[in-house]
């Protein structure tokens, strides 16, 4: 039999070629395997097998389908993932009697639709395979490929997921047939998980109402079902008359993220390269103290939404994702082999694979095996499932991170619609009663509860703070200072700089800091050494500024690695800057007074592209805002009580045009920020700007008749500056 397979392949093929020895000898013991349990193969329909094999490998549909795509759109058809799937395999297979059956069955039926099924004919499959195989150096491993899904497709789907599973009776759906071997990634009992903090946590002071807070997020990571997301609302907060909305925001993140200690046991966690950067960095830095050999794990920090209701400033709403690490092998999903490798983290702690079963249909067009994580197949499997489509108006309405009209029960709509599925149990850790069925998935709430121990004080005195939270005590160098009008500006660095400086001289400080590795003048080996520099200059801004004085300070948190677990992509996440530095200004003395957020609306971006995924998991908003953080040092002087929490429009810097930076600098930021503190001071006050970019703070200083200090290390932005001024 495997004569007669080889040959009818060949028989198609204008050349000759031989399977490789992995091919043959697999494809042997399918054959005998199917013989003993009563399969038979057939070569009655090898044509059509051979035709759909060189039509998928080669992708000799894609026009088509995309023009089938064009019009169901023009026919309001909406197609998820799994039903464009389908249709792919009917195209290439050019079976229009399923076609035209799956449209009924969907009710997608119209005229249009089925004029639009207009598959590749077999002569231009043939021509096609014929010139890759003249122009193409690679076409052995091409052809390798579509003969294994030649022989896949020959046999019948129980014998060949039987035989590559090594299980018999495999069942035929990949879900139900995983299921079977591993039932709790299945499992979605608690699917999702939502802390709804309230005042009343409160009372009897802040750590106790923090603890029980972290405590619901330590409880909800050892519960919740693995891939699957934790939400917490924050309203606006205030105890014993302090605004510590935005403090319980920094504890949340921070301890969400990084409250598990655990030995670093896998080579991918550089953990001694990463220590070595940092000790040289940081020369004050003990080892044994550092403890780079654990990695400080959680929670993965997804989004922020700033929500306003009515009258109320804001609340905001945290997003997290658990992907615990799991390292059992999961089964390829095309043939259900367990010959895969290890492939790589696409993710951290989300492990994907590649199957290198040599008959698994899937393989690449070069021959290479499939790739997949269970987590990507699960969420694309819950495309099908026509109760987790999202309607559009949510989906427009929540697409930026700062919605300024929305209720609170909006909101936990949002959060279970987009972050569950149909069938999901949710557990709601609240002081109100969250009961029942709540769009399709079953809710259940959970009390606040104090844990036996303090969970804040020890975690912020861990290890992983103290890898940077360090003095440095190095020698100064001196810097070059220059003059225009009132400001006074140097080309130095901040920390130099302002320890030239008394102590008590500023009356209010604005800045926007270089955001870590965020451009190529602002690079750190790792999130450490970052944070050392911030700790260190702003323990100089502190002195510096007068009792009394404001400091707002603007950061974003985007997208990049921190470098502290893994130096590789795997990384990338979105970065907790402002929850570091509220975290940092508080130990450094500085009181925490609230947030400005700079809502600057539509902008340009493409997060929240889903790709016609209208289900859970895919609704990425655009970032949209960013801190400006409100810190005091002591009581406020009365001028400045006008800054508050609230949401301010300012429109970014327009700094492109026609692919030119016309301002000469990567990141300004409008001179609308420096305006906010700007106009609660007097003439004779003194502003400092420690990052000064442009020039844009001493520039809108000079503007208010106010003096002000700017300080700028690199050479090329500070003659930028004296060009602006």
């Amino acid at each position: 039999m495997i004569n007669k397979i080889v040959d009818n392949f060949v028989t198609f093929l204008p050349c000759s070629w031989e399977p490789t020895i992995e091919q043959l000898t697999t494809l042997q013991e399918l054959i005998s395997y199917a013989g003993k349990m009563g399969y038979e193969v057939s070569l009655s329909n090898a044509k059509v097998v051979f035709v759909e094999a060189v039509n998928q490998k080669l992708n000799l549909n894609n026009s088509t389908y995309k023009d089938l795509l064009h019009d169901a759109f023009l026919d309001n058809i909406k197609l998820n993932y799994i039903q464009k799937n389908k249709i792919k395999v009917m195209l290439d297979s050019s079976d229009k009697a399923a076609y035209i059956q799956f449209l009924i069955n969907h009710n997608m039926y119209t005229e249009r639709m089925e004029k639009a099924f207009t598959p590749v004919n077999t002569q231009a499959t043939f021509q096609m395979l014929n010139d890759i195989i003249r122009t193409d150096k690679q076409y052995p491993d091409v052809l390798s490929s579509i003969f294994s899904r030649f022989c896949f497709n020959l046999f019948p789907p129980n014998c060949v997921y039987s035989f590559f599973s090594k299980k018999p009776n495999a069942k035929s759906d990949f879900f139900d047939f995983i299921t079977a071997v591993y039932p709790d990634l299945s499992d979605r009992t608690n699917a999702l998980s939502i802390i709804d903090v309230s005042a009343d946590l409160f009372f009897d002071g802040y750590l106790t109402g923090c603890n029980k807070v972290l405590n619901a997020i330590k409880k909800a990571y050892q519960y919740m079902n693995n891939h699957c997301d934790l939400a917490i609302i924050i309203p606006p907060l205030t105890v014993n008359s302090d605004d510590v909305q935005w403090k319980l925001y920094a504890d949340c993140i921070l301890f969400a993220e990084k409250h598990l200690k655990e030995k670093i046991d896998k080579p991918y966690f550089r953990w001694q390269k990463i220590g070595n950067q940092t000790k040289e960095y940081i020369s004050s830095i003990v080892p044994f103290n550092a403890e780079f050999e654990y990695a400080f794990q959680g929670f993965v920090f997804k989004d922020c939404f700033v929500v306003q209701n009515e009258d109320d400033p804001y609340s905001l709403l945290l997003l997290f994702e658990k992907n615990r690490r799991d390292e059992r092998v999961i089964n390829c999903p095309a043939c259900r082999t367990q010959n895969v490798q290890g492939n790589s983290y696409p993710i951290l702690n989300v492990r994907s694979w590649e199957c290198e079963n040599p008959l698994c249909p899937d393989r690449s067009k070069y021959n290479r095996g499939k790739r997949y994580a269970y987590m990507s197949l699960f969420r694309q499997k819950e495309m099908m499932n026509d109760e987790n489509i999202i309607a559009d108006t949510s989906i427009s309405k929540w697409h930026l991170d700062c919605q300024k009209h929305a209720t609170k029960e909006e909101m936990i709509e949002m959060i279970i619609r987009h972050y569950s599925c149909y069938g999901d149990g949710i557990t709601v850790t609240s002081q109100s009663t969250f009961e029942g069925n709540l769009f399709g998935r079953l809710v259940r709430t959970e009390a606040f509860i104090s844990p036996d121990v303090d969970l804040l004080s020890p975690f912020k005195n861990s290890s992983y703070f103290y890898r940077y939270m360090q003095y440095n005590d190095r020698d100064l160098d001196a810097a070059e200072e220059w003059e225009c009008d009132k400001a006074r500006v140097y080309h130095g660095d901040a920390l130099d700089v302002l320890r030239g400086f008394a102590s008590d001289v500023f009356s209010g400080v604005v800045t926007s800091p270089p955001y870590y590795n965020a451009k190529c003048y602002s690079q750190w080996p790792n999130i450490y050494c970052y944070l050392f520099d911030m700790y260190n200059i702003h323990r100089e801004v502190f002195r510096t500024m007068k009792t009394g004085g404001i400091y707002l300070f603007n950061i974003f948190d985007y997208f990049d690695n921190e470098n502290n677990v893994v130096l590789s992509a795997m990384g990338n996440k979105r970065m907790i800057l402002g929850a570091y530095m509220i975290d940092m200004f508080e130990r450094i003395g500085f009181t925490l007074r609230g947030n400005i957020i700079w809502n600057k609306g539509e902008i340009q971006g493409n997060r929240s592209f889903n790709q016609g995924n209208l289900t859970p998991y895919y609704q990425a908003p655009l970032n949209c805002w960013e801190h400006i953080i409100i810190l005091s040092k002591g009581t406020p002087n009365r001028k400045f009580e006008a800054l508050c929490s609230h949401i301010e429009d300012i429109k970014p810097v327009i700094k492109i045009i026609r692919g030119k930076n016309i301002l000469g600098h990567d990141a300004p930021y409008p001179q609308d920020i420096p305006n906010l503190l700007l106009r609660c001071m007097d003439k004779d006050d003194v502003v400092l700007d420690p990052f000064l970019g442009s020039g844009t703070t001493c520039l809108a200083a000079n503007m208010h008749g106010i003096k002000s200090v700017g300080i700028e290390k690199n050479r090329k932005y500070f003659e930028l500056c004296q060009s602006i001024l």
